[in-house]
């Protein structure tokens, strides 16, 4: 990976870019009148050529200082900032809390930069078929800004929003001191948002400081599974999980309300994490 694509991911921090494709959830839902509480940290790590488009755009900064932007440079500026919109580089922190107001069936309030409600219910149990099977659902709206100008100086995105919708099916088994869970994982997300491009004076050219907009929305779906275990003992477990996923992206550019491109952005995402995972 590249330098500065993994100095991308220590200045963003904790913010949460990312959407968060873990559940870390066991198979099973609690007991009637009990619950499930979850806290911990993921890393969204897309392997296409987001890095090498970060990388182009952080030199363009530079270039900036020196020399007026071509069009086609500036047009790299904008789909970098469209990449950490969608998908960077980056830790997503996340807490959770499930109840389960009557048998089988658990609601959820979920934080990770997103605020996700969701419904899970339980269609097999261990004790009667060998094995827990839940399937879910769950609506999140963003709600944190983006830091693309401790990154890119000169880009900021503004007005940013987003809406998350997945569909989460768990199978596995749990014991008094083990939990072991996985199965596919599918999300739908909407976005939006301006990117504001102000490229600096020229020391000694006639070039005066001047600011450029464009336009960015579209869709994308995250089509991909999840494994995870978890060891403790009855009420208190530590857990680690994977989560992959393929992002294929549909969304347009638009710069001064006339359309530009279409910005490639499709990858396949991996997030492994760890969490802090209870039930009482």
């Amino acid at each position: 990976m590249c330098l500065a694509f993994s100095a991308l991911s220590s200045l963003i921090g904790t913010t949460g870019c990312a959407p968060s494709l873990s559940t870390f959830q066991p198979a099973h839902v609690a007991r009637k009148g009990h619950v499930q509480i979850e806290a911990g940290s993921d890393i969204s790590i897309p392997t296409s050529g987001v890095g090498r488009l970060v990388d182009a755009a952080e030199a363009l900064v530079d270039v900036a200082e020196q020399r007026e932007l071509r069009d086609e440079e500036k047009q790299t500026l904008f789909d970098a900032g469209a990449a950490l919109a969608i998908n960077a580089l980056s830790p997503v922190p996340h807490v959770g809390l499930a109840y389960t107001p009557v048998d089988k069936l658990e609601v959820s309030v979920r934080y990770s930069g997103a605020l996700r409600l969701g419904l899970r219910y339980q269609f097999l149990t261990k004790a009667r078929h060998g094995v827990d099977l839940s399937a879910g659902f769950g609506a999140a709206r963003y709600t944190l800004a983006f830091p693309v100008s401790s990154v890119l100086g000169i880009l900021e995105l503004e007005d940013f929003e987003r809406w998350q919708f997945d569909i989460p099916i768990l199978v596995g088994k749990s014991g008094d001191w083990y939990r072991l869970w996985g199965g596919p994982k599918g999300m739908f997300t909407t976005f939006g948002t301006q990117l504001v491009l102000t490229t600096p004076e020229v020391s000694g050219s006639s070039t005066s400081q001047e600011t450029q907009l464009a336009s960015f929305d579209g869709t994308a779906f995250y089509l991909g599974a999840q494994g995870g275990v978890a060891l403790g003992y009855k009420y208190v477990f530590v857990g680690f999980e994977l989560s992959m996923a393929y992002l294929a992206a549909a969304s347009e550019m638009t710069v001064l309300g006339q359309p530009v491109h279409a910005v490639d952005l499709d990858s396949l995402v991996v997030a492994p994490g760890i969490a802090l995972m209870m039930e009482f």
